[in-house]
């Protein structure tokens, strides 16, 4: 696989249901939104945020039989600190920082994550690949990328997995434009444009 030693910013929503805070909050409370905001791999820290204060109050009690710590920190926001679900505890394990996280419903959660690499954020597709976890990746964003976009990052890191750079080449270009459901044509001007990028770049900055 590419090595790609800048830092990435990735979009994963991973579908699971075993959350016990969410699961509570969506069955319950309408409108209610969770963060979370620290994911250690063995416990998960929540901003749970409600649409009233009368809400919150209700729920406080609730909150407090399924998790370890509970904090109301405002009339409609509290912090509750519980288990791992399957999803988190991947996440937590890892060497990524979590830049936000929502949960879109009780079975599913989008994290924005930092990666120190390329190689770091295929590290988490494995394993919840291996816990079986079904998750999406959205965009993805190289940091200080040679000013490419994230499709004309993906590509170029597309091109490099399937060997297209190497002396013998595994896949066409017309190959892999059939595997990425665009023209070759297209596929060949997007990758003309992206080594200019990174050629003027490098020319400017290293020579």
């Amino acid at each position: 696989m590419a090595k790609i030693n800048r830092e990435v910013e990735a979009e994963f929503t991973l579908e699971r249901s075993d959350c016990d805070v969410t699961n509570y909050i969506f069955q319950n409370f309408k409108g209610a939104s969770i963060e979370r905001l620290k994911i250690d791999g063995k416990s998960t820290t929540h901003r749970i945020t409600f649409e009233s204060a009368e809400d919150a109050e209700k729920a406080l009690e609730g909150i407090r039989k399924i998790t370890s710590s509970t904090l109301k920190t405002g009339n409609k926001t509290i912090w509750a600190k519980s288990s791992c679900c399957s999803a988190c505890s991947i996440i937590g394990s890892l060497d990524s920082i979590i830049l936000g996280s929502k949960a879109i419903n009780s079975s599913a959660v989008s994290y924005r994550l930092l990666f120190q690499n390329y190689g770091k954020l295929l590290e988490l597709k494995h394993m919840l690949e291996m816990n079986g976890i079904v998750y999406s990746i959205g965009n993805i964003n190289f940091k200080e990328n040679f000013g490419i976009t994230h499709r004309e990052a993906e590509i170029i890191v597309r091109l490099y997995d399937e060997g297209y750079f190497d002396p013998e080449r595994k896949l066409s270009l017309t190959e892999i434009a059939e595997q990425l459901d665009i023209s070759t044509a297209a596929l060949s001007e997007i990758l003309r444009k992206t080594l200019r990028k990174i050629v003027g770049e490098y020319i400017e900055n290293k020579l």
